[in-house]
Order: structure tokens, then C-alpha cells, then sequence
């Protein structure tokens, strides 16, 4: 009979694991229990129950399935980043609140570089979070379930062994990879464009390249958004707008927008290409966004595969332009406010429809890039919301930032865990998660 729960596992410096199972599962052998260990059955010998503590001891809630006298644990949950050794690159703090919701849900959860994997053991140099001594222990590990791609700069991830590692690890048999890489923005919307039920969200987006398809694409729209393909957090962004026979363009400064004017679109393009240089572009339909306290707001989404492997809305919450700024980020003096206050504020009478709205084109952008990019598990955008509650997509990101809501950061991270559970065939029974 098919057994699935969740229990402690605990990992010491001398490379003993000890788990709390019940007893009827280490008296069902007279040997001594062997489990298997993620996607290539890796075996390790188990010890029963709680070892004496040891500061330098690695615990948390794991996953465990018992099919005859075979013991699975699990799911072992990698984040992989860049770096030599525990010098490890990325978002640090993220990678520890990784950990503790792997330590509260049921994963064994560690960080690992391309460096770190040997290829013909199927196994890595993994390092596990010691909250007790804030440290980051260097241990060998089986090889991952689940692989978090978390490579931190899209200049590490263009590397070639990087490349490499990334396209052997998403051709591994029983190994779930996400999410494989940055989006590209202009191929992002090329891509969607063919996707009908979508249609309607995207802005008119173009590749900046010439000055005649520069001069017409801003004579049409005379409202353009200038983004770099490869930027990030507002970083590069352009703003060119039509008024009283001038051409503006805003761009940021050391967190202000810098506006300069000009005659005609000639003069424009000169000093555009002063800033972008060897950058691609991509020139955008600017759309007039409603205002919430004077000011022109985004609505930033993160979707996710949850426990059951499908598209979920995670949360939504809005990002409100800064006073100084052509943007909403809030590092760029933006400002956050809670969806409902603001479609309360703006929609009296359908702030439900709007929300619900909101919800549905979210999950349908989400599924129509998945069907480009199979192995997505999650994902952040910001939609533009008109006056009239018109919905547009402004960009998507693959690799998204923690929110700063609380409710959705919990959220954020207990899917994660949930999704790995349900990848790997180690769902814990409702009811067995931690406290």
C-alpha cells in the first residue's frame, strides 16, 4: 500500500541523515533502510529519528513515500546561480526564504552553480542554509528534482558553459527545469502576437533600428516608450511625447527623468542614439494609464504553477510613478498600493468585474507564453489599466523580484515548494505541512 507523508530530516556535518518516521516503516525491513534520493535513485543509508543537536546540523520538513520497501524523500529542491563556491552569486537573502519555506512545506532545498555538477555521477556541490549559524554549508548532494533557474544577470547567463549546463539540465530525464532564462522583450511580444486570445493586450511593438522606422512609428502613435530588450527594473527606459509641436523625450537620471525638447524627430533620433549605443531596442505604443492620486500606476502581477501544476494568480498589486519618474518602479521612487483600494477608488460600480478582469487576462498571457516557452513555472508582468478599463501588457519577467506585499511574498514562496512537490510526485497529504 501506498504510503505519502511528510516528517524531519536531519543532516549532519559527518554526512549521516537521521529521519522521524514512524516505527511500523523501519521495522517492515530487518536491513537497514536505504531511501532513494532524487531523479536518478540515488541510495543513502537512513538513520531513525532525532539526533542529538549539533550547531553545524541541517534540519527541515521533508516529503517521504513508501511503496513496499522502497522509501523516497523529497522533493530536493536547486537553485541554481553563477560564482566560485560558497561565494555564490545572487539574491542571498531570496535563497534563505527559499529555504525556510522548503523547511516548512517539506523540500530539501540548496544552492548549486554549473561549476559544482558532475555530470556522469549525477550529483552536485550543493550548499545548505544553517539559520542557527547564518551560514551556508558546502555539502554533495544528489542531483535536484527541481531546478530553480536564479542566475542573476543575463550577462552570466550568455556565458557558454552556462548556456551549456542550462540546455543538458533541461534535457534531463525526471528533472524539471525553471524557468530557462530571461525574456527577450522584443521576441517576447513577436512571439504573443500569434496568439489570438491575447491579441487584444498588446501594444503596437517594434524593433528600434532605423531612422525611417523611427520617424513612422512616432509620427503614428506620437506616444513611445523606448525599452532596451535586454533591461531590467526600468533601467534604459525612453520616453518620447508629442506636444504643442514639440517632440520630449524623457529619460532617467540617478532615480529623475531628464527632459529634453526638440523640433523634430531628426534631432530626437540623434540623441537617442547618443544613449543607446551598441544596446537593442524596441520602440512601444505609449498608452495613457488611468491616475490614482494624480498619478499614472501600473498593475503588477505574479502568476505561478501551483500544487497541481496549473496557472495560478499569486497576487496583484499596484505600482504607482513617483513624482520625479517615467516609471513605477519603486527603487524609482514609485509607490504601492492594495488592487482593491484602487479600483474601489476608480471603478465604484464594476471594481469586481475589473479585478476578475485583471485576474483572467494574467493567466491568459501566462498560458500563451508557456506555450512558447515550455518549461515557464512562473512569472511576473506589468499591465497597463486606461481610464475606460482597458487592459495592455507592458512587459513580463521570468525571473521576478520578491513583492513587497507580505501575503504575496508567503505566498510566492509556499508555491514554489508546492509546485516542486507536485513535479517530483512527493505532495505531502493535506494537513502534514508545518506550522
Amino acid at each position: 500500500m501506498l504510503q505519502q507523508r511528510s516528517g524531519w530530516l536531519t543532516i549532519l556535518p559527518s554526512g549521516r541523515w537521521f529521519v522521524q518516521l514512524p516505527r511500523l516503516v523501519f521495522k517492515r525491513s530487518p536491513k537497514p533502510l536505504v531511501a532513494s534520493l532524487g531523479p536518478f535513485s540515488h541510495t543513502k543509508r537512513i538513520y531513525a529519528g532525532l539526533p542529538r543537536v549539533q550547531a553545524s546540523r541541517i534540519r527541515t520538513r521533508i516529503n517521504w513515500k513508501m511503496a513496499g520497501d522502497s522509501l523516497k524523500l523529497g522533493p530536493l529542491f536547486g537553485i541554481l546561480t553563477v560564482g566560485e563556491g560558497a561565494t555564490f552569486l545572487g539574491n542571498r537573502e531570496n535563497f534563505k526564504d527559499i529555504t525556510q519555506s522548503g523547511k516548512q512545506w517539506g523540500a530539501l532545498v540548496y544552492v548549486f552553480t554549473p561549476q559544482g555538477i558532475n555530470w556522469e555521477k549525477k550529483k552536485v556541490r550543493g550548499y545548505l542554509y544553517n539559520n542557527r549559524l547564518n551560514s551556508w554549508q558546502e555539502v554533495i548532494l544528489p542531483f535536484p528534482h527541481v531546478v530553480y533557474n536564479r542566475i542573476p544577470t543575463r550577462k552570466a547567463e550568455r556565458r557558454p558553459e552556462v548556456r551549456r549546463a542550462l540546455n543538458r539540465i533541461h534535457e534531463m530525464p525526471n528533472v524539471t527545469l525553471f524557468n530557462r532564462g530571461f525574456f527577450d522583450k522584443q521576441q517576447l511580444f513577436t512571439m504573443l502576437e500569434s496568439h489570438l486570445e491575447v491579441q487584444a493586450f498588446l501594444p503596437e511593438t517594434k524593433q528600434l533600428d532605423t531612422l525611417a522606422h523611427f520617424r513612422s512609428f512616432c509620427t503614428k502613435h506620437r506616444f513611445v516608450y523606448l525599452k532596451p530588450v535586454r533591461g531590467k527594473a526600468g533601467q534604459g527606459i525612453m520616453r518620447i511625447d508629442f506636444k504643442n509641436d514639440k517632440w520630449f523625450l524623457q529619460r532617467l537620471k540617478e532615480q529623475k527623468a531628464i527632459t529634453r525638447r526638440f523640433s523634430n524627430l531628426n534631432d530626437v533620433w540623434k540623441h537617442i542614439r547618443l544613449h543607446v549605443k551598441q544596446q537593442k531596442y524596441i520602440m512601444q505604443q505609449g498608452i495613457r494609464r488611468a491616475h490614482y492620486n494624480g498619478k499614472p500606476f501600473d498593475v503588477r502581477v505574479l502568476v505561478q504553477k501551483d500544487g497541481e501544476g496549473e496557472w495560478s494568480v499569486t497576487g496583484i498589486g499596484i505600482r504607482r510613478s513617483g513624482s520625479q519618474s517615467i516609471t513605477t518602479h519603486v527603487p524609482r521612487g514609485g509607490s504601492i498600493h492594495s488592487l482593491s483600494t484602487v479600483m474601489q477608488a476608480l471603478y465604484k460600480n464594476n471594481h469586481e468585474q475589473m479585478e476578475r478582469h485583471i485576474h483572467d487576462t494574467a493567466l491568459a498571457i501566462a498560458r500563451s507564453l508557456n506555450a512558447e516557452w515550455t518549461d515557464l513555472a512562473e512569472m511576473s508582468m506589468d499591465l497597463g489599466l486606461t481610464e475606460e478599463g482597458k487592459l495592455w501588457l507592458f512587459e513580463a519577467n521570468a525571473k521576478p523580484e520578491k513583492f513587497d506585499e507580505p501575503s504575496i511574498r508567503r505566498l510566492s514562496l509556499a508555491n514554489l515548494i508546492h509546485y516542486a512537490q507536485h513535479v517530483s510526485h512527493l505532495q505531502s497529504k493535506q494537513g502534514n505541512a508545518a506550522g
